[in-house]
């Protein structure tokens, strides 16, 4: 019996693929090439890239689980003045699909026009799981608090949205760099809300949470980075 390659098969929309969605939105490219110049048709690559290993080692299992790809982590090439990264790389056309046409992140050139997708936002647990995977790549310390930073405005504004929902006080903020001439905007969680913010969210990232734990303003207590490290290990 032959197997249809070229079949698509349905992905569910579940906690771990909202998770892994939001870690693509935050760290993640997925290909707008095609596979050659004679072949046109999509290269369904997907690729993670991070500093952190240890995390994406975890993001890499929670995709094994999902599909079947023998990738696997790897370290980026040595660059002037980097850290060192790791990536993850696989192709996959039913997860391609799932994320660029059931969920409608777009392929290519991201960083302006991505927003939560509109399938995530109608469920308050898949929104906190994104927000979760979209925090562990993307977000991180600002100033003495938590929060994100994007070029998309619709991102943000939406991230605030669901921060509403969950009652952690915030406020937005946008500026124009004047190198780039580009506009960008950002969240900072209010520093009374940040324990609130990193225990209502399922953080995987332990070496982010390290960092914020050591400059962000956060009460180290027993429901603080005690019960994020414990989400971490579970």
């Amino acid at each position: 019996m032959k197997m249809n390659i070229g079949k698509i098969y349905p992905i569910d929309l579940n906690e771990e693929t909202a998770y892994i969605a939001g870690v693509i939105v935050g760290d993640g490219h997925i290909s707008g090439a095609t596979k050659s110049k004679k072949d046109k048709s999509p290269d369904y690559k997907i690729t993670i890239e991070v500093i952190d290993l240890d995390f994406l080692n975890v993001v890499a299992s929670l995709i094994h689980e999902v599909i079947k790809t023998k990738s696997v982590v790897k370290k980026t090439k040595p660059r002037i003045g980097k850290q060192q990264g790791y990536y993850f790389q696989f192709r996959n056309k039913s997860f391609y699909h799932f994320l660029t046409n059931d969920l409608g992140i777009p392929s290519g050139k991201k960083c302006f026009s991505v927003d939560i997708p509109t399938k995530i936002l109608s469920s308050p647990i898949l929104q906190r799981y994104f927000l979760a995977g979209l925090f562990d790549t993307d977000g991180g310390v600002r100033g003495e608090t938590v929060g994100f930073t994007s070029a998309s405005k619709k991102l943000i504004f939406n991230t605030s949205k669901i921060l509403n929902d969950m009652n952690i006080l915030h406020h937005t903020e946008s500026w124009k760099n004047k190198k780039y001439n580009r506009h960008y905007y950002g969240i900072r969680v209010k520093a009374k809300d940040n324990d609130k913010f990193l225990n209502e969210l399922p953080l995987k990232n332990n070496e982010k949470l390290k960092k914020v734990f050591r400059h962000a303003d956060v009460l180290e207590r027993s429901n603080g980075m005690v019960d994020s490290l414990t989400k971490i290990k579970n």
